[in-house]
C-alpha cells in the first residue's frame, strides 16, 4: 500500500466500494458531480478526500484528482492505489471466511486493455473525422458507460426536446498525448487542442471539443 494515512485508507476504501464498485474493472475509477443543491453533499464528500490527501503530504496528482469545470467536478482515484485497496479487501475477506475466499488482484490488466481499445477508437474517429473536413468535433470522455456513445435530452432553437449522441470513451484528458504519438503522428494529424466543456446532465461523461491539425 502506498504510503497514506488511516484517515485516507478509509475514505479511498469508502468511494471505491460505494461510488466506483465493478466499474473499476474497466480502468473507470472516476465519478462527475454537478454544481447544483442535490450534488452539494458528495461534492463536499468527495473533496473532503482530496483535502485528507493533502494533509497526508500527497501531491495533487496523487491517489486522488480533482478536476473542475463550468458547471461541475470530476474526481479521479488513481488506479494502483484502487488495485492495493482491492488487493488487502480481498486479503481480509479471506480472513474472515477462514480462506473461502480467493486473495489476489482481480483487477487486473481490465482497465489497460479498455484503455487501449477506447484510445484507438478515438484516434479512428480523430482520422475518420479529418478526412471528411471536420476539424473541431466534440467527444464525451471519462465516460462510465458500457456502451461507446452517451445521449441526452436537450431543447433545439425552437424548444422541442431532441436527443444528442456523443461518441464516448473510457479515456482521460491526459491520454491525449499518448493518441497524438502513438496512434496519429503515423497518419500525419494531431490534436492540436482540447477544450473541457462540462459535465454531461447523465453524469456519465464530460463533454471535451477536440481541435484537430496537421502533425
Amino acid at each position: 500500500m502506498a504510503d497514506i494515512s488511516k484517515e485516507l485508507y478509509g475514505k479511498l476504501t469508502e468511494f471505491l466500494t460505494i461510488e466506483i464498485e465493478s466499474k473499476v474493472l474497466d480502468g473507470i475509477t472516476y465519478v462527475m458531480t454537478l454544481k447544483n443543491e442535490s450534488d452539494r453533499e458528495n461534492t463536499e464528500k468527495y473533496r473532503r478526500i482530496k483535502e485528507v490527501a493533502i494533509k497526508s503530504g500527497l501531491g495533487q496528482n496523487e491517489a486522488f484528482r480533482v478536476y473542475e469545470l463550468s458547471n461541475g467536478y470530476i474526481f479521479d482515484m488513481d488506479l494502483a492505489i484502487a488495485k492495493q485497496i482491492t488487493f488487502l479487501l480481498s486479503k481480509k475477506v479471506n480472513q474472515q471466511t477462514n480462506g473461502q475466499m480467493p486473495v489476489g488482484d482481480f483487477i487486473g490488466d481490465k482497465p489497460e486493455k479498455r484503455r487501449q481499445e477506447d484510445m484507438m477508437k478515438l484516434a479512428k474517429k480523430c482520422l475518420n473525422q479529418y478526412k471528411s473536413g471536420t476539424k473541431v468535433f466534440d467527444v464525451a470522455l471519462f465516460s462510465r458507460n458500457s456502451v461507446p456513445r452517451i445521449q441526452i435530452t436537450a431543447k433545439d432553437k425552437k424548444g422541442k426536446d431532441t436527443v444528442i449522441t456523443y461518441d464516448a470513451y473510457a479515456v482521460r484528458h491526459w491520454d491525449i498525448e499518448e493518441i497524438n504519438a502513438r496512434l496519429l503522428a503515423k497518419e500525419g494529424i494531431k490534436i492540436a487542442k482540447i477544450e473541457p466543456c462540462e459535465v454531461l446532465p447523465s453524469k456519465t461523461g464530460v463533454r471535451f471539443t477536440l481541435h484537430l491539425t496537421k502533425a
